[in-house]
């Protein structure tokens, strides 16, 4: 049956393009490219399909010449809208499913002061809300603010047999974050190699318990610690979130070219900050830019999730500790229906014996 939810990758579409490509070969009477190894991976996702060439079975020559090939039989299939065809980077590594949690899900936007990490912690809440086990981990080593967001203080302590990291809980949503493992006042000055051995500490060495939907809230930007999520652990997608205006969305193009690399599906967009409400006449004006994220939705076939306005009540409960998402009606409202698409897409209201 078609998988018509654009939040999911589509197996249907992936399955023909590989039959298709099966068909190509870049030698007379020598296996397909595909039995080959050549054709590292395809993602299809919102009519968007991203064939990833592996450069350890072919030479550069080669690799252009099979991009060639296979652009034009790609686009030609049913239900394909856009097509890339590139290497894939040589840091893709298998990445294992994290025992007990049926989804990990990361949040990010390519540029930073677009509400990504208040977004996430309100996701996380309405998710909560609506009877859903839910973890978040701040990964952002950068600027850690899920305490902040949830009112939460002090450091993390151990389980009782001194093996694991026990999260915190706040408005039903376990949370674990790189601020309740360093004094307030101290930065936390990780690159490269300790990014590495860091980050995978906390997806592992955290009791998590059972979860329906683990959200990752990413720092801003492409970096290390993106590569090093996405190595980690099986993410099933990644959200994007940006502003309206050209300057996030070329940023954020950057970061849908990075996730796409590392074979890691985007299940949409979300723009934030889309336009100001005054209190007095109702005029809606549009500060921060307008219409970027649907022309950007058009042009990679990705769903645009939401579209939210600035919201002072937001800002207010983010820096009180009390996210709005804990009202189901109101200004909470907008983040429960963000979160009933991702729950729907996920099919998180399924059983893990009826997923099985």
């Amino acid at each position: 049956m078609n998988n018509s939810n654009p939040l999911l990758p589509d197996p249907d579409i992936e399955e023909r393009v590989l039959a298709a490509l099966c068909r190509i070969s870049i030698s007379d009477g020598g296996p397909d490219v595909v039995t080959a190894g050549q054709v590292y991976d395809v993602v299809a996702t919102g009519g968007a399909v991203r064939v990833l060439l592996d450069p350890a079975h072919l030479s550069g020559d080669l690799q252009e010449a099979l991009a060639e090939a296979i652009m034009p039989l790609v686009e030609s299939l049913p239900g394909v809208e856009r097509a890339v065809v590139k290497p894939r980077p040589r840091s893709i590594a298998q990445r294992d499913s994290l025992p007990g949690i049926r989804h990990v899900v990361a949040v990010h936007s390519g540029k930073g002061g677009v509400g990504k990490s208040t977004l996430t912690v309100n996701l996380a809440v309405a998710l909560a809300q609506q009877g859903y086990a839910v973890g978040l981990l701040d990964a952002d080593v950068y600027g850690p603010s899920a305490p902040t967001l949830l009112g939460v203080s002090g450091r993390a302590e151990t389980t009782a047999k001194g093996d694991r990291i026990e999260p915190r809980e706040a408005f039903g949503v376990r949370m674990m974050s790189l601020g309740l493992l360093l004094p307030a006042e101290q930065a936390l000055i990780w690159r490269g190699s300790l990014i590495d051995q860091g980050l995978p500490q906390l997806f592992h060495d955290v009791a998590w318990g059972e979860l329906d939907i683990l959200l990752v809230d990413l720092p801003p930007g492409t970096s290390d610690v993106h590569i090093a999520v996405a190595q980690s652990v099986a993410l099933s997608g990644v959200i994007t979130v940006t502003s309206p205006g050209q300057v996030a969305i070329d940023d954020v193009q950057r970061g849908l070219e990075m996730f796409a690399d590392l074979a890691v599906p985007c299940l949409g967009l979300v723009e934030n900050m889309a336009g100001v409400s005054c209190r007095s006449c109702g005029h809606v004006g549009a500060l921060f830019g307008a219409g970027g994220a649907m022309e950007l939705a058009e042009l990679t076939g990705l769903p645009l999730l939401a579209t939210l306005p600035f919201m002072p009540r937001v800002a207010v409960g983010s820096d009180d500790g009390v996210p709005v998402a804990r009202e189901q009606g109101g200004v909470g409202a907008p983040f429960h229906k963000l979160a009933g698409q991702i729950a729907a897409g996920l099919k998180l209201e399924q059983t893990l014996e009826e997923v099985v």
